[in-house]
């Protein structure tokens, strides 16, 4: 039988981290959270995620390179972009990029559903 999908959250803010973590797991899938891109890029190359949610806008790496240094280590792996902003140069660049964008404060089911349909 195969196990819960592991999900990788990055958040600078520790409570948004801890919160998704928590509901995803109500949902049956396994996830860790941490504020840390570097520890984040670390994760991935020791663990099988399914796929990652990720802050677009964080201290120094913004979410929008950590998620290309996630697809170049995880070939295929699906990032959902958090933000809390509706108009930023990262939200139109993550927009063209064909990136999906989930906006503060999250609708877990949105999530939830976003996770099912592009975990194979």
């Amino acid at each position: 039988m195969k196990g819960a999908p592991r999900i990788l959250i990055v958040d600078d803010d520790r409570a948004i981290g801890t919160m998704l973590k928590r509901a995803l797991a109500r949902h049956g899938f396994e996830s860790d959270a941490t504020s840390s891109t570097e520890e984040a890029l670390a994760w991935a190359d020791a663990t099988a995620y399914a796929a990652a949610l990720v802050d677009l806008v964080m201290p120094g790496q913004d979410g929008a390179s950590l998620a290309d240094d996630l697809r170049r280590k995880i070939p295929g792996i699906p990032v959902g972009l958090l933000t809390g902003y509706r108009n930023s140069p990262l939200v139109n660049a993550a927009k063209k990029a064909g990136a999906k964008l989930f906006t503060k404060p999250v609708i877990i089911q949105e999530v939830v559903d976003f996770l099912k349909a592009e975990i194979p």
